[in-house]
């Protein structure tokens, strides 16, 4: 008991030295103090639940993102892949040679019919019935590609025709005898190899000359109408190949007969 007497006597004591209105004002600033805690404490605690809160929404909202990027994955499953005739009537649409209104035209009638495009792989069936196993066809952007490769055709450096390309040609022939509306181009194309060059002979000459030769013989031989033949050198300049090896030269050097039908042509070819 003495202990907490002295103890006390010796607050009152050292507060008997402050005066009074120093006492106050350190009262009052700790008044403030106190009050100023309180109101970071609290919003400390609403800030705490306002972060919570949003921790929750995030949770939630991640739960959903997953949930619609599972269903659209099952959607996009569903949907089937374009098919080249897809990708093809696209091309022309792109290009000019097709409105909408013919494409959405087409894509019905292929959906009635169940068909999705097969006229278009009929057709392709339909030229390599006339050509060797040598000649590539390709579509793309609106146009047939027939490419043959020189070796069949021509021996090396020459634009001239070798016995080879008989039943080639004859085939391709008797495929556009067979279609008079369609217009086509012949082009000549080689690798990026010179041969003695010089102003008469390079491989600009030698490609221009190669189709030239071509259209000739189909002039000549197969009565077809010239009128509905162009004939280009490409020369070097667009490649299918690396030129920088044997076997990409090889590929480039190559005649490209490019077929330039109607979709209503292309459709109905298959019917003949």
């Amino acid at each position: 008991m003495k202990k907490y007497i002295s103890t006390f006597a010796i607050i009152i004591a050292i507060a008997s030295c402050i005066p009074p209105g120093k006492l106050t004002e350190a009262m009052d600033a700790n008044t403030k103090l106190n009050s100023k805690y309180d109101s970071l404490k609290n919003k400390l605690n609403d800030t705490l639940s306002t972060f919570s809160a949003s921790i929750s929404s995030l949770k939630e909202n991640l739960d959903n993102l997953k949930d619609s990027i599972s269903y659209y994955q099952g959607i996009a499953a569903t949907i089937p892949e374009p098919t080249q005739g897809d990708v093809f009537l696209e091309q022309m649409v792109g290009n000019s040679l097709l409105t909408n209104s013919e494409l959405s035209t087409i894509k019905n009638a292929n959906g009635k019919s169940g068909g999705n495009n097969l006229w278009l792989e009929r057709f392709k069936s339909d030229i390599n019935k006339y050509t060797s196993s040598d000649v590539e066809v390709k579509l793309n952007k609106g146009f047939v590609f027939i490419d043959i490769p020189i070796k069949i055709m021509f021996a090396s450096g020459s634009a001239k025709l070798s016995s080879k390309t008989s039943q080639v040609l004859t085939g391709i022939a008797e495929f556009l005898n067979a279609q008079p509306s369609i217009i086509f181009l012949i082009e000549g194309h080689t690798d990026n190899k010179n041969f003695k060059a010089t102003s008469q002979n390079n491989n600009w000459t030698l490609s221009v000359n190669r189709a030239a030769e071509v259209a000739r013989i189909f002039q000549t031989k197969y009565n077809i109408d010239p009128r509905r033949m162009i004939a280009t050198g490409r020369s070097q300049y667009l490649p299918v190949d690396d030129n920088n090896t044997p076997t990409g030269r090889l590929n480039n050097r190559r005649i490209r007969i490019v077929l330039m039908p109607s979709v209503k042509q292309l459709m109905n070819l298959n019917k003949q």
